[in-house]
């Protein structure tokens, strides 16, 4: 298992860099659970990030703009690697978005905007959805598929509110908290898929690369296939 970082600065005027052709796949994204996720899985990724603004539309639905966003983040690191060496074939990239009362709740500007959050989600339910996108770089083809959670929120005091901002965990998390560290704290059930709340849901991808017959990225099947070849 192992990990090979890169990080491009945007709209670089040099060539595109060397790849890892050793790696199973490019990670489109900065989120080191991602990372981490894709680790778990004994995957050897190379991280590209993307350069897409993280901005709803007008009327567009909480589903819509993630899905967007996952299509738009594996196509600009496909541009950003147009001109580099053909493999890894394979880029995932993904965005996870917190949805209250149909109101897509962004990352917080400040520690008062992730207070406010917290405190509107205080003992209520509400819904991660991750996109997650498969850009095949040989033939710019791509599938998109998103996966929602259900959350509920046990009751939060001010006090457990204003201890929980001030960890600093909040301020790069749609919602305003991450479920796998302190944020655990404040979770009071789950309906459907933990990791996808960690922002990338394993399970359902693993599903999509059956569907696509993809085994050798499969973290089960090319197991075997690499065993008896």
């Amino acid at each position: 298992m192992g990990f090979t970082g890169i990080r491009l600065s945007f709209g670089h005027p040099m060539s595109a860099p060397r790849l890892d052709e050793d790696a199973d796949l490019i990670l489109g994204s900065g989120s080191p659970r991602r990372l981490e996720l894709c680790q778990r899985l004994g995957w050897t990724v190379q991280v590209v990030v993307a350069d897409v603004p993280e901005e709803a539309h007008d009327d567009e639905s909480p589903t819509d703009y993630a899905e967007r966003l996952a299509a738009e983040k594996a196509t600009d690191v496909a541009e950003q690697l147009r001109d580099a060496a053909p493999t890894p074939r394979w880029i995932l990239s993904a965005d996870t978005i917190v949805e209250l009362e149909d109101r897509i709740l962004e990352k917080p500007a400040d520690a008062d905007e992730a207070a406010r959050m917290l405190s509107e989600m205080s003992g209520r339910q509400h819904s991660v959805l991750t996109s997650y996108c498969l850009f095949d770089r040989e033939n710019s083809s791509h599938v998109v598929q998103t996966v929602y959670t259900g959350v509920q929120f046990r009751e939060l005091s001010d006090e457990l509110i204003e201890r929980y901002v001030a960890t600093g965990e909040p301020m790069d998390k749609s919602g305003s908290y991450g479920i796998q560290d302190f944020g655990s704290l404040l979770v009071d059930e789950l309906h459907g898929s933990y990791f996808n709340v960690m922002g990338l849901p394993v399970s359902h991808l693993a599903e999509t690369l059956e569907t696509m017959d993809l085994r050798s990225l499969h973290p089960l099947l090319r197991r075997h296939e690499q065993q008896y070849a």
